[in-house]
This record gives structure tokens, C-alpha cells and sequence, in this order.
């Protein structure tokens, strides 16, 4: 028993400095990223209960403080009837109730997502990892009909190492020729929306879509065809590590959060995706067709910049 309980003490550890290590690793990384963004100070997290390490990997069971002296009885005169006590056992060891830790907000999470199923890869890293992705991507046929009219694939366009990664729907005619997603009309839109609205440059965030061939027509994606591309998506996130997601329009916000609800129910607040802080507004495409749209897509934009930290113009006049 002795053995035993030594041997998980040791693993527990052995999974205490690992997490340590991805932890540390995970840090280092979010600090370098706010250093380029031009990030300096950092919101002053609410403390939480310190509990010994020592307490955890050997499971030791913490006895409560022992309880005030009693105060000198009153008068007999006015002394009141004692409330009936508990019957408790002499020995018997309480663990106290754990103080819970106050639930940070999505926008001043320090560190990346948890929920992912691959493992951490380093920025070094990143570049060689998507290209090997990318490589897969070219040569798949599960969606024969779409594999059968693409002219090519159409991965993905910005950093590898990017805090904001915006996904769409599907790529287009040009995106398909030239194999860069978002570079047609709405592509131009969006552009300006990262750059003229934001004040990022485009190559600084990564960009992507549900589906990586071009569906005959345009037409929406099919079920199936999401479901076959999912996995390359998730891949890429995985790979990237965004700290933020903006979901393009119905079908990006649809797939990725699981919900049949329209966009104007969906927009305006926070969601997550993976554990990623995520906002959906409407695709650029649809602003180019209904341009009353564009002022709140770019309230969520707004929204979406203030979490990042970055400088909201103010309204002229």
C-alpha cells in the first residue's frame, strides 16, 4: 500500500511539472505576442486561494482553523437556552469547503485555449506544420463532386502566429483560381475591415474557411462537405492558437457553434469556440448585398477590438 501510494505521488508530480512546463510555455508565448501587438500593461487578475502542492499530489486532508474562544457567558439573569449541537464523532476529519475562484473574462484570459486535442506546438514550429496540413489538403477527395470541379485547394492566407484568426464559409471563383482565400470583392471588403477599421495589416491575422474547395455555383455547403473539411479546420486553429475568432457569416457561425440561429441572434456577444474567445458577424459578402449591415458589423468589430486591446477610433463630430 505504502509502494502504491509512493508510485501515484510520483506520477502526480510527473503531471504537475509537465503542466508546468506547457503553462510556462504557453506564457512566454502570449507575452511575445503582446509585446508585437504593443501591449504593455496587463489587467490586474483577482487573487486566488493558495493551495500547497504538497497538499494536491499527496492528497493530505487540511483540518479547519480551530474555532474562537468563547465569549464570557452572560448574566445568569438574561443567559439564553443553548442551541442544540450536532452529535459529531471526536475523530472525525473535515476537509473545508474550497473558496471558488472568480471566473476571469473571456477577453483577459492570459493563456490559450484548453480544449484542444492535439499538443502545443511552438511558433518556430507553426510555418512547417501547416505546410505539411496544406500538403493533405491539396490531395483530398472526400467530397468527390467538389474534389472533381476545384481548380485547386484553398488553405488559408496571414500568420501562422496570429492573436485573430477570421473564418468563412467556402472560397469563391477567384479564390479557387488563385488558391487565397478572401482576395474577390468580399475579400477586398474584409481586408479593409482588418486594416482601415481595425488598424491591423492583413498578413498580422490568419484567415480561413469552413470549406477549402469551391462548391460548383457558390452555393451554400452541404452537411456532408462540413463535416468532411471540419477536421483540417480544427487542425489549423489547433496549429494557430488564436486568442480570438470572428466567425464570417451564418454558415462559418452555424458550423462552428452548433446552432441553427440567425445571425442577428448570434452577433453582438461573446461565444466560444475550442475554449477561444469568438464573436460572429455577417460575412462581406452579405454587407456588399445589404449595406445598412456594415454599422453592426462594425460594432462588432468594436467589440472585438476592445479585447484585444486595440485603439477604437473615436466618432467624428
Amino acid at each position: 500500500m505504502i509502494e502504491a501510494d509512493a508510485a501515484a505521488a510520483t506520477d502526480s508530480d510527473d503531471d504537475y511539472d509537465a503542466e508546468r512546463l506547457r503553462l510556462i510555455r504557453e506564457v512566454r508565448q502570449r507575452l511575445e505576442s503582446l509585446a508585437r501587438a504593443g501591449v504593455d500593461l496587463l489587467p490586474r487578475s483577482p487573487e486566488r486561494p493558495h493551495v500547497p502542492r504538497s497538499a494536491v499530489a499527496a492528497r493530505v486532508v487540511v483540518e479547519p482553523p480551530p474555532a474562537p474562544e468563547p465569549a464570557a457567558p452572560p448574566p445568569a439573569a438574561t443567559r439564553p437556552e443553548p442551541a442544540p449541537q450536532p452529535t459529531t464523532t471526536p475523530t472525525t476529519r473535515t476537509r473545508p469547503a474550497p473558496t471558488p475562484a472568480p471566473a476571469a473574462p473571456a477577453a483577459a484570459s492570459l493563456f490559450g485555449a484548453t480544449e484542444f486535442k492535439s499538443p502545443f506546438i511552438e511558433p518556430a514550429d507553426r510555418p512547417a506544420a501547416l505546410a505539411l496540413l496544406a500538403e493533405e489538403v491539396a490531395g483530398c477527395v472526400r467530397c468527390a463532386e467538389l474534389a472533381a470541379s476545384r481548380t485547386q485547394t484553398v488553405f488559408a492566407d496571414g500568420s501562422p502566429t496570429a492573436r485573430l484568426m477570421f473564418i468563412g464559409e467556402a472560397p469563391g471563383a477567384d479564390e479557387d483560381r488563385r488558391g487565397v482565400p478572401f482576395i474577390g470583392k468580399a475579400g477586398q471588403l474584409l481586408t479593409d475591415m482588418i486594416t482601415k477599421g481595425m488598424g491591423l495589416r492583413r498578413e498580422d491575422v490568419y484567415i480561413a474557411n469552413i470549406l477549402k474547395c469551391r462548391p460548383p455555383e457558390n452555393r451554400d455547403p452541404l452537411p456532408h462537405e462540413s463535416s468532411n473539411c471540419f477536421p483540417y479546420l480544427e487542425r489549423q486553429i489547433e496549429i494557430v492558437r488564436p486568442e480570438y475568432l470572428c466567425l464570417l457569416g451564418r454558415i462559418s457561425a452555424g458550423t462552428l457553434l452548433n446552432t441553427a440561429l440567425s445571425m442577428g441572434r448570434l452577433r453582438g456577444r461573446w461565444h466560444r469556440v475550442f475554449g477561444i474567445p469568438a464573436i460572429a458577424t455577417y460575412h462581406p459578402a452579405y454587407l456588399l448585398r445589404n449595406p445598412a449591415a456594415k454599422k453592426d458589423a462594425w460594432e462588432d468589430l468594436q467589440m472585438l477590438m476592445r479585447a484585444m486591446g486595440l485603439v477604437v477610433p473615436k466618432k467624428k463630430g
